[in-house]
Parts: structure tokens; C-alpha cells; sequence
């Protein structure tokens, strides 16, 4: 009886070949999609937190400045970073409050795209400000002035009263 055995072949088949470079392929596509994705969310979370730096860069200088608050429309504003080919543009809105007395500031920051598209980034800060026209200051001021006025004239009756006192050794 003659057994034929089978022969061992070496190395991988052509179709087992075409079939790994097919699924190497497809899963390079798809890491190709996932790192333009980051690269994406990478570049939106840079522009929105340049535009939050930006945004409370101008509100504090808001809050410092010690004028009456305007409306600023969309202006275009610096970026930060000096590598960035990103531009930016604020706007200021001044409006009542709902209580008397007080005023809403709102600046946004947006981050525009360079082709014209929707913003890239967008930012927003509200504020309540005692509104500089109320006159508190000048309330304040009036104030103080007519405390001092009462000082100096119990300071003026207090120096009378102990003129007029006749001293304990002068004769009567």
C-alpha cells in the first residue's frame, strides 16, 4: 500500500496576500478618518479657548475703564498666538437689566473661518454693571461732604462751648 502524502506547500497564496492588503487598507482609511478628526477637534478646542483668553481680555478692560459702556459692533481683533493665520472679531452689546439701576454687557468672541464659512469657535460672556449714569458716585460724594459738614460744625460748637466755660481758677 502506497500512501500518498499530501505535499506541504510554503509560503502564502496569492489570494491570502491580496486578502491582507485589502483589510490593511481598509483599516488605514479608517485611522486616516480618526486623526482628521482630532486634527479637527484639536484645532476648534485651540480657537475656542483663544476666543474664551480674548473675550475675558476685553471685559476686563471693560470692568477697568471707568466710562460709560457702548456697543461695539463686530470688530476684528488680534490674535494671541502669533503662529495662528486665524482671525477674530468681537462685539460689544450694552442693554438694560432687568432691574432698575443696571446695566447687561455681553462681548462674544468668534473665530472666523478663512473661507468664509460658519464661525470656527464662538464665545460669550453677560455681565450686570451699577449703570455710571445713576449717579452713585456723585450720591456718594455728596454724602461724605455733608458728614464732613456736620463734623466741622460739632467740632465748631464743641471749641465755642468750652470757651465760653469759665476756668476753674479765674475769679468770678
Amino acid at each position: 500500500m502506497n500512501l500518498i502524502r499530501p505535499s506541504r506547500r510554503k509560503g502564502f497564496s496569492l489570494l491570502e496576500i491580496l486578502l491582507s492588503l485589502a483589510i490593511l487598507g481598509g483599516s488605514l482609511a479608517v485611522l486616516s478618518q480618526i486623526v482628521g478628526t482630532g486634527g479637527d477637534a484639536s484645532r476648534n478646542a485651540r480657537e475656542l479657548s483663544m476666543a474664551r483668553v480674548l473675550c475675558q481680555s476685553k471685559m476686563a478692560e471693560l470692568l477697568v475703564s471707568r466710562v460709560q459702556p457702548v456697543a461695539v459692533p463686530s470688530t476684528p481683533l488680534p490674535s494671541p498666538d502669533s503662529e495662528s493665520d486665524t482671525q477674530f472679531n468681537y462685539m460689544v452689546e450694552v442693554g438694560q437689566a432687568p432691574m432698575a439701576g443696571l446695566l447687561t454687557i455681553r462681548i462674544s468672541v468668534e473665530a472666523v473661518s478663512i473661507d468664509g464659512g460658519p464661525p470656527i469657535a464662538s464665545y460669550s460672556i453677560s455681565r450686570w454693571l451699577i449703570d455710571p449714569l445713576l449717579g452713585l458716585e456723585q450720591a456718594e460724594a455728596d454724602e461724605a461732604a455733608a458728614k464732613a459738614a456736620e463734623e466741622s460744625e460739632a467740632a465748631a460748637m464743641e471749641s465755642e462751648s468750652s470757651s465760653a466755660t469759665p476756668s476753674s481758677g479765674a475769679p468770678l
